[in-house]
């Protein structure tokens, strides 16, 4: 493989990152996400008959850019669970093997002889757009945001219940309230930055010396420091905020502490929110 078929993969890999990224933006499902980028690859084998040994490659520049976007970008677009977020990888990855391996390779033109399947093809087509414009499917605006606060919930119940388990020996304290936003900060950090964004930081790090943030918690520091330490450091630093603010009303006490990490108000607003689920949680259970 030559260098200029190198670069027009990597190039092409962009050009489906780009597409399925806006994709991803109407909210298309899992099944599509894993389906498409190969209907794609096969369209393009098609187009460009050369090029069809080659697209395989293509795929795994595309998923590569992908984990990179997730990695970099300082938020996601869409509150989902790290370990779907992989295995829809994986099985794009892996459905990319079956149709290189079993098709493309196998044939001698990708495309289709439209005299034999053009009715099958049309009907395939018609049946899809069908289902993706069905005025039924179509939810008002505060159905869909019904949606996407029950889906918050959900994220933020499930992480609260895996960081106690993991971290409530280290957590566990007097105060109630910053013992709820220690775990408010972690999952606001997590989702913030995932577990492949913070490998990144750390590599990143570890080449350009510096004061950084470094464990799960996000805490700043001049070398590296793990989950646990970080963890200890935002408690002793919230125990000693408690001890000096002046004490007000609960809700102003709570963003002071709160502003001991986050100053935007946004990001306040966004931990009171996860606090205000765990309290709730905790309530009926």
């Amino acid at each position: 493989m030559n260098l200029g078929i190198i670069i027009l993969e990597i190039g092409l890999g962009f050009c489906l990152f780009l597409i399925m990224n806006f994709l991803k933006k109407k909210k298309i499902s899992r099944y599509d996400l894993i389906i498409l980028p190969n209907i794609l690859m096969i369209i393009l084998a098609s187009i460009m008959p050369w090029f069809k040994d080659y697209t395989l490659p293509l795929l795994i520049f595309y998923l590569a850019f992908d984990v990179l976007y997730i990695a970099i970008i300082s938020k996601k677009q869409i509150l989902e669970d790290e370990k779907e977020y992989y295995k829809t990888l994986a099985l794009t990855l892996l459905l990319g093997i079956i149709i290189y391996n079993f098709y493309l390779l196998k044939v001698t033109k990708a495309f289709l002889d439209m005299e034999i399947f053009k009715n099958f093809i049309w009907v395939l087509i018609i049946l899809y757009f069908l289902k993706k414009i069905n005025i039924e499917e179509i939810k008002p605006k505060e159905e869909r945001e019904l949606d996407y606060k029950k889906r918050y919930q959900e994220y933020v119940v499930v992480n609260y219940a895996k960081f106690k388990n993991k971290y409530a020996y280290l957590i566990k304290v007097k105060d109630k309230d910053i013992e709820n936003i220690l775990y408010s900060f972690l999952i606001y950090e997590n989702y913030l930055h995932g577990s492949i964004y913070r490998l990144f930081n750390n590599i990143k790090n570890n080449l350009v010396k510096g004061n950084s943030k470094y464990g799960i918690m996000g805490v700043k520091s001049d070398h590296y420091i793990t989950n646990e330490e970080a963890i200890v450091i935002m408690k002793e630093q919230l125990e000693g905020k408690l001890k000096r603010i002046k004490k007000g009303n609960r809700e102003d006490n709570l963003k002071k502490l709160i502003n001991e990490k986050y100053k935007v108000s946004k990001d306040v607003k966004e931990v009171i929110k996860i606090m205000d689920i765990i309290e709730e949680f905790n309530k009926n259970n």
